[in-house]
């Protein structure tokens, strides 16, 4: 291969690669589908005067009928007009109560009474912290450990017989029965038994009677045709007077 037959294959390549993609979720234009001679015309979309109307800002009314100028002539009544006490006391602003108080500052001043203050035994004593050992149970002070002594809190809170008995756990009764095993021997009198005539009389199910196609649900009996009610049912059957009322004819 010569050498200006190489550069003009790889100038090829060059371009063919230099090229974009195809964007295919495009839709793109396919003349020969529309089966003419001559590719369509694309048609400009433009907008109706109706759009244009919408498009256009809204103007801004300057004048007024209600308020033609923003200077407004005073009548001569409400210029000599003159407040009732009623309208000037309601015109007073609201006054602040007498507890309010100011806020206090960020940065409040100590007085010198409590710059030379000194604090007394008892609250030193309250200020130092406790010390607590890392082993210990909560809520039991060092000094119990280090000291094999009881304190006369500790002597207090001693457990009285009373409260031993009560801390006694309850006892089974004697003639309490535990839950039987799933898995139990049979007795052998079990196995043996014989049902009585009576238990297999119930043990038999109730008769029922087998209802054939030719059966009517509706059919009603002699019987019942020429049946009366009692005037007992008549008398159940009428309703209150409450109840009864005449036919519109």
């Amino acid at each position: 291969m010569s050498l200006a037959s190489y550069s003009a294959s790889r100038k090829n390549h060059l371009d063919s690669l230099a090229r974009p993609k195809v964007n295919f979720n495009k839709q793109q234009d396919r003349p020969s589908v529309y089966w003419v001679d001559k590719i369509p015309s694309v048609s400009t979309c433009g907008t109706s005067q109706r759009q244009e109307d919408l498009a256009k800002p809204k103007k801004v009314i300057t004048i007024n009928e209600d308020r033609p100028s923003p200077i407004w002539p005073v009548s001569s009544s409400a210029l000599s007009a003159v407040p009732s006490g009623r309208v000037q006391n309601l015109a007073q602003p609201k006054k602040t109560s007498q507890e309010w108080k100011e806020d206090r500052p960020a940065y409040s001043t100590v007085s010198e009474g409590a710059k030379k203050a000194s604090a007394s035994p008892r609250t030193t004593q309250l200020a130092k912290p406790k010390h607590r050992a890392t082993c210990s149970l909560p809520g039991t002070p060092n000094s119990h450990q280090e000291s094999g002594k009881e304190s006369a809190r500790s002597i207090k809170s001693a457990p009285t017989a009373r409260t031993e008995a009560l801390a006694v756990p309850k006892v089974e009764h004697p003639e309490y029965q535990h839950d039987l095993s799933v898995v139990r021997p049979v007795p052998s009198s079990a196995l043996h038994t014989q049902a009585t005539d009576r238990v297999c009389q119930l043990a038999k199910p109730s008769p029922r009677k087998i209802v054939s196609d030719v059966h009517d649900p509706y059919r009603i009996s002699p019987a019942a045709k020429h049946a009366e009610a009692s005037p007992r049912i008549q008398e159940l059957c009428t309703p209150p007077a409450r109840r009864q009322r005449a036919k519109k004819m």
